[in-house]
């Protein structure tokens, strides 16, 4: 067994972008050796159930109700606060994923014990409850990691943290090989996997298949069949568009896609990296992403994709039918996209934090 012990602290356990890189980061620590603990949210998620792990949870939901997710919220830090209050301080790594969990760095910050953050959600957020997430990260940030160099130029009082960006589990990227080995390939969709939020660029998304009826479109939303059933209901009839709530494999859904789209209002939510442009450049697929943030850190504007104004409809429009009609272009923006991804490896993400987080 290593020497150090690592306690994950992640507020809440879904299919989103932080927690999916903090499982590939938990299960290649618990194979070098390394005692590990969860602490996170009950419920389904890429955290769940991860073997070599022992958990401890907090009360953290999510709901629809924000004056419940609140009050859970401030709970769970209160609970982390305790937890973390009398636990070990001695030969122990108490690493904060995001900078939500500020009971657990507050109760670091008061009794000295070894903490770092690695922060993937955009500082600047206007928000109420952001304003006592940077006030926590000014009090007790000590080392940092970021997910983008965007990301470590706009936070606030980083001192010289590292840059480490997100990489997929060996496992995704083996799937995908074998897959991009068959003599044919069919891809046709049009796809996009993100959060059911309105800045998310989901109304953009389903007006871009309202004009496109030639293709088939595809969402995939972190959200639930009633809540799916509400979005259908409010876009109303685009018989080219297929939308479908949370998905445990994503995989089918990027052996189907010819494109990817991330349309997020920079106005609203800057990208800091983009987890589902990096899944789809391992099967070749080509982004068209926001000009902002992250995702041009991945994104080669007229190389493996294209950079744009998310709100720019008509101009996302040219660029699609450019990818979609243009198979000598396509070709050019796949291989280049896959060429790209090679530089996302897992053993360069876990061998770098390793070393970041055990230096003194």
């Amino acid at each position: 067994m290593k020497p150090y012990k690592i306690v994950f602290i992640h507020s809440l356990n879904n299919y989103t972008g932080s927690p999916n890189a903090l499982s590939v980061l938990i299960k290649s620590m618990v194979k070098k050796g390394y005692q590990v603990e969860l602490i996170t949210s009950r419920g389904e998620g890429f955290l769940s159930a991860l073997e070599g792990v022992s958990y401890r949870y907090t009360c953290y939901q999510w709901s629809d109700n924000k004056l419940k997710v609140l009050l859970l919220l401030l709970l769970s830090q209160l609970q982390l606060f305790v937890f973390l209050l009398f636990a070990p301080k001695k030969d122990t790594i108490y690493y904060i994923n995001t900078i939500v969990p500020f009971g657990a760095a507050l109760a670091c910050r008061l009794t000295g014990k070894t903490s770092v953050y690695h922060v993937h959600e955009n500082m600047q957020q206007q928000k109420v409850v952001y304003h006592l997430f940077r006030a926590a990260y000014r009090i007790c940030n000590r080392k940092s990691i970021f997910v983008s160099n965007y990301l470590k130029e706009t936070a606030l009082n980083c001192k010289g943290g590292t840059v480490v960006y997100n990489a997929l589990n060996g496992t995704f990227e083996e799937v995908a090989e074998r897959y991009l080995q068959r003599p044919v390939n069919e891809k046709s969709t049009i796809l996009m996997v993100t959060s059911l939020r309105r800045f998310k660029g989901v109304y953009e998304f389903a007006e871009l298949a309202r004009r496109m009826p030639q293709y088939p479109f595809e969402l995939v939303v972190n959200a639930t069949n009633e809540e799916v059933a509400i979005f259908r209901n409010e876009i109303g009839s685009i018989k080219n568009l297929s939308v479908y709530p949370s998905q445990k494999n994503l995989h089918p859904f990027y052996q189907r896609a010819k494109l990817l789209l991330q349309l997020s209002h920079p106005e609203s939510c800057v990208e800091t990296f983009g987890l589902t442009i990096l899944e789809a450049m391992v099967y070749g697929v080509p982004s068209i992403a926001p000009n902002v943030g992250g995702p041009v850190e991945l994104v080669d504007n007229d190389t493996n994709g294209y950079t744009v104004n998310p709100h720019d409809i008509p101009s996302i429009i040219e660029e699609i039918k450019l990818l979609m009609e243009d198979e000598g272009l396509y070709q050019q923006f796949s291989e280049a996209a896959l060429r790209k991804s090679a530089h996302f490896s897992e053993q360069t993400m876990t061998q770098t934090i390793e070393n970041y987080i055990i230096s003194q």
